[in-house]
């Protein structure tokens, strides 16, 4: 027994030892191999496939990156790029013990999180072409866009350029990167292109230049002002669309007339730099509604306009329950915000019974405030009783002073009660009666001539999403404003805009006030023509007159409306970024009217240089931020192309030695590689196991000796 406990604690003292050690044993670990699959190197990618080990897991990239089945399948459905990050996720998802990049490192390098090995694959022979339109182009002059070849390998091309200078062909060798310069005069928007052939295939590209000086103008709704913009330079385009890409946004549109959404989207354009102009057509300006739609932005509002009146009749029966009640309170809130301070709006609900909500108030700010809380707090339920909430309204509207009164009823069933009462007192009111049919359920025949006999509007509304636009609508037709004709003498205010014009008296006016806030240029009397300010980043302007009636015959309208529209996009034209590839980084050209400008980039700022009136340059190796004031504009650099020379083999040796790796040749390449599996958890184990066994030995010892003893 002493003999086996000896043992025991000997070989218990030697696992404790071992596992104090540390010892590992080797087994085999799997192997990733990323293969580069981008149009640089996938050829000599797939020349060595049937050389690498078929025992590993592979990983195509390009672009985006996918797991193979096979070192031999093919993949060219990932892109015309390189990007290492997809490759590296990939790999580290799939818990490797060794990870080879095989690429021919023209790639932007990536710091891998965990070692990386590198086999180097020469790249394929190709020369791509790209164009670098100008920095400045003005109208006239000659300008210049930079050809540019580049090779990874040295190659033989044919380049044909093409654009209003002619043909320019070339035969040449390209070793590196080779800039060739295309000339021609701009007079107008012009395309060059140009292709590159030779026996590694066939590259192609293609810009186009516009003068620099041609700003981009988008005109809705105002062929007369678009020609004249025309004819003063601007590249002028029509009909509204996202995002909103010129400097400056002519609108002679209702907006009913636009797509949801815009009037947010006009807003934002202005407070971001952009210019806007309104302009009085017949459905712009005040007739459009713009006055209620953009209340902050127009510098022009309605002079001495009677206000007008409308009681909305509202259904809230049962059947109204859910999205139809949300969606018609919806509408309601548009329908109090398109209302002047002016306008009265109030509101009948009616179900079994009636109730008057609120009754016609003068939509101030805080009876709009009001007016919100009331509708919110609505609820649905009971049957559809309309006469009396009709009636009410009726009579709510006879203790209002003068002006257009109208009413607006709202229902999506059938009226409980009787119809022929409701439709004699539309007829016979003064009231000016329209009606909206919410769903298929609702009476759209009585409702069309209730409608009809009130000398109002019908609408119908298949689902409920339709009601805040159609709400919107009839209280643009209720509140709309007022126009005069005839003779109106026009006086001019000094201004640089308004100096060396004599200005005709206009045939239509829209009587207008401006803000505190805007600048009167044309004045009419007591009247605002022309108001312009700033809202934001960006310049507004309203004209009160349809141009295609007043300025007809005016022969200084042109040139006076280029010049208000050059103020107006001269916000957003302040400041122009323009970066060309140059040596190992870009050369940025910086257009404006720059106060102390500094860029930070890598740490460090870097101040722009002069180099001309309003024109700054400097060279970069990393992207970097402007300041200027209150600006901080981002400085993104144009990455490399794909073809873009560099030393792919040294890239990869040191993206691999950094990392912990190093550079491979193809007779080093693994199949599988060791895992180190950790033995002290075993050796542990296994000690507490002995443990245990010997303190049992001895508990079986101690017994014995305790039963042999003599007995008393």
């Amino acid at each position: 027994m002493p003999q086996r406990l000896g043992l025991l604690r000997a070989a218990l003292l030697l696992l404790l030892f071992l596992a104090f050690l540390d010892l590992r044993w080797p087994l085999p670990g799997r192997v990733v191999y990323l293969l580069d699959f981008s149009p640089s190197a996938r050829e000599a990618v797939f020349a060595l496939a049937s050389r690498l080990p078929k025992d590993a897991v592979y990983v195509a990239f390009a672009e985006r990156a996918a797991t193979l089945p096979s070192p031999t399948a093919r993949r060219l459905d990932l892109g015309e790029k390189t990007d290492l990050r997809a490759a590296f996720a990939e790999a580290k998802r799939l818990n490797p013990a060794r990870v080879v990049l095989v690429s021919d490192g023209l790639l932007e390098p990536v710091p891998p999180s965990f070692p990386l090995d590198a086999l180097y694959v020469p790249p394929k022979a190709h020369v791509a072409v790209r164009l670098v339109p100008p920095a400045y182009p003005l109208y006239g002059e000659t300008v210049g866009v930079g050809v540019v070849l580049e090779a990874p390998l040295p190659a033989e091309a044919r380049l044909r350029v093409e654009g209003p200078g002619g043909v320019l062909e070339r035969a040449l060798r390209v070793e590196g990167r080779k800039v060739l310069t295309y000339t021609f005069p701009l007079t107008e928007k012009a395309g060059v292109r140009a292709a590159a052939e030779g026996p590694w295939g066939r590259s192609e590209a293609e810009v186009e230049v516009a003068p620099a000086d041609r700003a981009r103008a988008l005109v809705l709704g105002d062929s007369a002002l678009a020609r004249y913009l025309e004819a003063q330079g601007f590249q002028v385009e029509e009909g509204f669309r996202l995002p909103l890409e010129a400097d400056l946004v002519v609108v002679g549109v209702g907006v009913l007339d636009l797509p949801e959404g815009a009037p947010e989207a006009l807003r934002g354009f202005l407070r971001q730099g952009g210019g806007l102009l309104f302009t009085a057509t017949p459905k712009g300006l005040f007739f459009g509604g713009w006055d209620r739609a953009l209340p902050e932005e127009l510098p022009l509002k309605p002079l001495g306009r009677e206000g007008a009146a409308l009681v909305l009749v509202l259904d809230v029966s049962g059947s109204m329950e859910g999205e139809k009640l949300s969606m018609a309170v919806a509408g309601a809130l548009a329908l109090v915000e398109s209302a002047a301070p002016e306008d009265r709006l109030g509101v009948v609900v009616f179900s079994s019974s009636h109730r008057v909500l609120f009754p016609p108030r003068p939509m101030t700010a805080q009876a709009k405030k009001e007016a919100a809380s009331l509708l919110l707090s609505l609820r649905a339920g009971g049957g559809t009783v309309l006469g009396g909430a009709f009636r009410e309204a009726v009579r709510l509207l006879e203790g209002v002073p003068g002006g257009r009164k109208a009413v607006l009823v709202l229902t999506d069933g059938l009226i409980a009660d009787a119809k022929e009462p409701i439709l004699d007192l539309a007829q016979t009111s003064g009231v000016e009666v329209s009606a909206l049919a919410l769903g298929e359920d609702a009476d759209t025949p009585f409702l069309r001539e209730l409608a009809r006999r009130g000398g109002g509007r019908f609408y119908r509304a298949a689902t409920p999403r339709e009601l805040p636009r159609l709400f919107l609508k009839e209280g643009q037709e209720v509140f709309r404003g007022v126009g005069l004709e005839g003779r109106f003498p026009v006086e001019a205010r000094p201004h640089p805009l308004t100096e060396g014009f004599r200005f005709p008296p206009l045939a239509v006016l829209l009587p207008a006030r401006a803000e505190p806030w805007a600048e009167v240029l044309l004045q009419s009397g007591e009247r605002a023509v022309l108001a312009i300010g700033e809202r934001g980043e960006g310049r507004v302007a309203a004209l009160a007159t349809d141009l295609s009636r007043s300025w007809r015959d005016f022969p200084g309208a042109s040139a006076f409306l280029g010049g208000l529209a050059r103020w107006l996009a001269g916000a957003r034209r302040a400041l122009a970024l323009y970066a060309y590839p140059e040596g190992k980084g870009v050369r940025v050209v910086l257009l404006g009217g720059l106060e102390r400008p500094v860029v930070l980039a890598g740490g460090k700022e870097v101040p722009p240089l002069p180099s001309g009136p309003l024109r700054y340059e400097l060279h970069l190796e990393e992207p970097g931020v402007l300041l200027d004031g209150k600006r901080r504009l981002p400085l993104p650099l144009p990455l490399p192309g794909e073809w873009t020379p560099r030393d792919g083999k040294a890239l990869l040796q040191a993206l691999a030695e950094a990392s912990g790796g190093r550079l491979l040749s193809p007779e080093e390449l693994p199949a599988r590689a060791p895992v180190d599996l950790p033995l002290r958890p075993y050796l542990l184990g296994l000690a507490l196991l002995l443990f245990l066994g010997e303190r049992a030995l001895e508990a079986r010892r101690n017994r014995g000796t305790t039963g042999e003893g003599p007995l008393g």
